[in-house]
């Protein structure tokens, strides 16, 4: 592809946006920008926000910059975090369309020009696509995981998009940023909460919550690397149960101001709370919670009279996809406490002895 900011000039309005939130990703970065610049739609502007990065970041923006006048620069003298790195390039941004990717990704050539195609109907709001999960090796290599993709391809009303969110939930689609191209009007008024692994599904049921329509693409151009380690999901998060417990009813609510509020929803909302519940006793029995055998029992027991564990799980028939999943909802329903407590150890014991059997336990509780 040639040097499209030749030929439109940095005066040209673009119609895209891109926000990439940048921090300790000065080896990555060439790549994204490179996948950026190779888009076969060039209506665009790249808003590289160094987070107060302590690598060259600044550097690599700067040299990209000089050859391609859509690049630019916006800096936090430190570091404040991704959601104020997103809120920062939105504030800076000048697009009719939002994109907000991560700078340790890769993004498929056509990924601009399907989402700016879907958003020609200006009753759509947002594009919502696919991804593909990769594993990058430490070698270098990539070894493909799966692939992510909304159900169909099509416009959606905005009540057909409401009925859609808890099955793009189900999916992970639903609490990314960067597998959406939002449309500015939608976003007038909102930002990035600075809470932990929930900011992205916060913002996007605002954003569901009062889009006109949405549209769908069933392909995954968007490829999602997850490194060993690296991942912010992976890590430990000692808020880990309340801020899923938040995301929960944050949808829950959603659900019911919606009128989607059926047993089918509650079944399957209580089918992801019980997964988020499984993996917050696994992280209990970790050293870094700091808690004891007498912590974790007491824990179980908060657990049981919380009304909306006891609302979707206890109380709802059970459902899963997978027989890990119905398994896990099952010892839930057991309102045991030493069962609770030992399948916290158990899942440990498969995190710490292998993460492949851990990754095929959770990803079972998910279903497949």
């Amino acid at each position: 592809m040639g040097d499209v900011s030749a030929q439109q000039g940095p005066a040209a309005a673009p119609l895209v946006s891109i926000i990439m939130p940048c921090y300790r990703v000065a080896e990555d970065l060439p790549r994204a920008i490179d996948d950026v610049r190779a888009q076969t739609y060039g209506s665009w502007e790249l808003i590289c926000v160094d987070d107060g990065s302590p690598d060259e970041v600044a550097r690599v923006v700067r040299d990209n910059a000089a050859r391609d006048a859509r690049i630019r620069l916006v800096r936090h003298e430190r570091n404040r975090g991704l959601s104020a790195a997103r809120n920062t390039g939105l504030a800076a941004a000048s697009g009719e369309l939002m994109w907000m990717p991560d700078p340790d990704d890769r993004f498929e050539p056509d990924l601009l020009e399907r989402a700016v195609d879907a958003l020609t109907d200006p009753s759509c709001d947002l594009a919502i696509f696919g991804c593909r999960e990769e594993q990058l090796e430490s070698d270098g290599t990539v070894r493909p995981v799966r692939s992510l993709v909304p159900a169909r391809t099509g416009s959606l009303t905005s009540e057909e998009l409401r009925r859609e969110a808890l099955a793009l939930e189900e999916a992970t689609l639903l609490g990314y940023a960067w597998n959406k191209v939002y449309r500015r009007r939608v976003l007038e008024g909102l930002a990035f909460e600075d809470v932990p692994l929930i900011e992205d599904v916060l913002f996007n049921l605002q954003v569901v919550d009062r889009a006109r329509g949405g549209a769908l693409i069933a392909r995954p151009l968007y490829r999602y690397q997850k490194r060993a380690g690296s991942n912010l999901t992976g890590r430990f998060v000692p808020k880990y149960f309340a801020v899923h417990r938040r995301r929960i009813a944050a949808l829950l609510d959603c659900l019911q101001r919606w009128g989607e509020d059926t047993p089918d929803a509650r079944a399957r909302l209580g089918g992801r709370f019980a997964r988020y519940v499984l993996s917050a006793l696994e992280r209990n029995c970790d050293v870094r919670a700091g808690m004891s055998g007498a912590d974790r029992r007491r824990w179980c027991g908060e657990l049981k009279a919380d009304p909306l564990f006891r609302s979707l799980v206890l109380g709802a028939r059970p459902h899963g996809s997978g027989a890990l999943g119905r398994a896990g909802v099952a010892l839930l329903r057991t309102r045991s406490t030493a069962a609770y407590l030992m399948a916290g150890r158990i899942l440990h014991l498969l995190r710490r002895w292998g993460s492949r059997g851990y990754e095929l336990a959770k990803r079972g509780s998910e279903g497949s």
